[in-house]
């Protein structure tokens, strides 16, 4: 017995048709939206969402460099995560691991309990800012949010 396709009214439907109608609706929704630039919520990466606590809670990097024995680093550093290049190169030359894989493995081993992954949805774009012309990630940066404390004194800038 062979198998026949019937087609019938209820199956007549051009395909075709529909396919153009859902790429205009799609131009259109694309039109309204344009070129519009929106809003970063993360702007300076790592000190848009470390920030100020109590006790552990404390997500401030200096605050967390400290629990990890790594204190000293963070009051050097005025501008994050820029100025710890110095020593965590992206090449790999500098005196320690380079910042890129301590970073990435902090943000994202363990991810049931990973605070990055499981509050803020482990997104890229919270710490890389890309350019869509060419394509090109780059990490965002801002100034320290804290007052460094070097001898038991708080430094003013």
């Amino acid at each position: 017995m062979k198998n026949v396709l019937v087609k019938s009214k209820e199956s007549s439907i051009n395909r075709p048709m529909i396919l153009l109608a859902l790429i205009a609706l799609t131009l259109a929704a694309g039109a309204l939206v344009g070129n519009k630039a929106y809003a970063d919520d993360y702007p300076n990466g790592c000190v848009s969402c470390h920030v100020e606590g109590t006790g552990a809670l404390d997500m401030r990097i200096n605050a967390v460099l400290s629990r990890l024995g790594h204190g000293k680093a963070a009051d050097r550093s005025k501008v994050i995560p820029a100025a710890c290049d110095r020593c965590h190169a992206s090449s790999g030359d500098g005196p320690a691991s380079a910042l890129r894989n301590l970073i990435h493995r902090a943000h994202y081993t363990d991810p049931d309990a990973n605070l990055f992954v499981t509050q803020y949805a482990g997104s890229c774009l919270h710490c890389h800012a890309m350019d869509g012309a060419s394509g090109k990630a780059s990490v965002k940066s801002g100034e320290r949010n804290w007052t460094p404390i070097v001898g038991g004194e708080p430094i003013t800038e």
